[in-house]
């Protein structure tokens, strides 16, 4: 962990470099240093269908969320999470600077009582 969910409405990928972003968030992750590097996970995924705000088809909206484990102080989860938002908005900013789009990212802890884990993953 941490696991990296990034959602997406319909169209997005034709003014936001998915590809781009996704590994921009991905990296930007591992090799922070505030995780293990073989354990983030990232993915992304098109809304099929979506409606963003005033519903005019060129609103845009894109969704970071960061699952982590416990064990962080607060600063250190901001601290991951702004790494995480600085990542996308780098590759999103030309999207966001024509306007009619969003982009979030939220942070949300694990709880290990309610979860099972294995991997073989070096």
């Amino acid at each position: 962990m941490p696991h990296i969910v990034i959602e997406y409405s319909e169209g997005a990928g034709s003014r936001i470099d998915m590809p781009a972003l996704v590994k921009a968030v991905h990296r930007s992750v591992r090799d922070s240093g505030a995780v293990k590097p073989n354990a983030v996970r990232t993915f992304a995924r098109e809304a099929t269908h979506s409606l963003v705000a005033d519903e005019h088809p060129a609103n845009q909206f894109v969704q970071i969320i960061l699952r982590i484990a416990p064990g962080r102080t607060v600063a250190e989860k901001r601290a991951i999470l702004q790494t995480v938002y600085d990542a996308a908005e780098g590759v999103a900013r030309p999207a966001l600077d024509e306007g009619r789009c969003a982009l979030r990212a939220d942070l949300i802890q694990s709880d290990p009582d309610f979860a099972i884990h294995e991997t073989t993953l070096p």
